[in-house]
């Protein structure tokens, strides 16, 4: 239960951080800054700072099988890249809090797998974890102005959660396997590499200027290496479902600092899917029902 508890705070910290920095990738977007140069820096930056982390810490950690640079490969850019991107370019087209719903939509996706593809037994509990989730999700986005999603940020969004729920399933061995900063620099590595090759053009001059590179730094750091950081450790101790309900936490924290700083509008509804969201997150923590008998689930849990 110990154990249990750090990957709990360690994803409930990982959400705190991405709901702030939703408002401050809304501020970059809001500047003319396209998805995908917010994507390509974000990403570069995040990738660069951790190996100047792990060079002065442990180089050690830098070092993987040449066997495993294409598990790796696939990691970063079916996880990672595809992640980053579609979450940007939700915001871009709707607003914080609708993004952040759409992408946490993610949790059913793993329920779902987790129940037909590793026979799963979820429970009431986990499973009442993930509607209430879900349901408290919903509410903040309607109560955010987001009932007019058009179908292209709709798509973008259900896109985001897809990637979202592969990097945390997928990216279960990586954690069980490695170090936690390994599996985080070698994802930021290549989902970078990715859109580098994908979209090579750089930027115009005065795109960036000295305001966005401090926000850019913030980005990278407080809303990408450290929150993935504490994302990966928590998916150490905890199921996939229960990772991902918990990190719902999110859009509670984004729909108040997009609140707070972006002027989007905050009612009683989002209140109360608020609520619903922290109600979850208890029930997963008093929940004493099996999710799943498979052998991965079983590493995990006492890694």
């Amino acid at each position: 239960m110990r154990k249990e508890m750090c990957g709990y705070l360690a994803v409930i910290g990982a959400a705190s951080m991405w709901g702030i920095g939703g408002s401050a990738a809304k501020a970059l977007l809001n500047q003319n800054i396209t998805p995908f140069l917010l994507v390509k820096v974000r990403l570069t930056l995040a990738f660069l700072l951790m190996v100047a982390g792990l060079l002065c810490y442990n180089k050690q950690l830098l070092r993987i099988p040449r066997r495993e640079i294409a598990y790796f490969a696939v990691l970063g850019i079916a996880g990672m890249a595809l992640l980053q991107f579609f979450y940007f370019y939700t915001i871009s087209l709707t607003n914080v809090a609708t993004a952040v719903f759409l992408q946490y939509l993610s949790p059913a996706l793993m329920a779902v797998y987790a129940v037909l593809f590793e026979k799963a037994r979820l429970g009431w509990q986990r499973g009442g974890a993930v509607v209430l989730a879900t349901l408290g999700g919903l509410m903040i986005m309607l109560n955010a102005g987001g009932a007019a999603v058009s179908i292209f940020g709709f798509l973008s969004g259900f896109l985001a959660a897809t990637a979202m729920a592969f990097n945390t399933i997928y990216g279960r061995r990586a954690v069980r396997d490695y170090h936690p900063l390994t599996a985080v620099t070698y994802s930021f590595g290549f989902a970078g590499l990715f859109w580098w090759v994908v979209a090579p053009d750089g930027w115009a001059v005065n795109t960036i200027n000295d305001s966005n590179w401090w926000l850019f730094m913030y980005v990278a750091v407080f809303s990408t290496v450290v929150p993935f950081l504490l994302y990966f450790f928590g998916m150490r101790f905890l199921s996939p479902t229960n990772v991902g309900v918990t990190s719902c936490l999110e859009p509670v924290i984004a729909a108040i600092v997009a609140y707070l700083t972006l002027g989007e509008v905050m009612g009683g509804l989002q209140v109360a899917g608020g609520l619903l969201v922290v109600l979850a997150v208890i029930l997963l923590q008093t929940s004493t029902d099996l999710e799943s008998h498979s052998k991965d689930d079983k590493q995990v849990d006492i890694v």
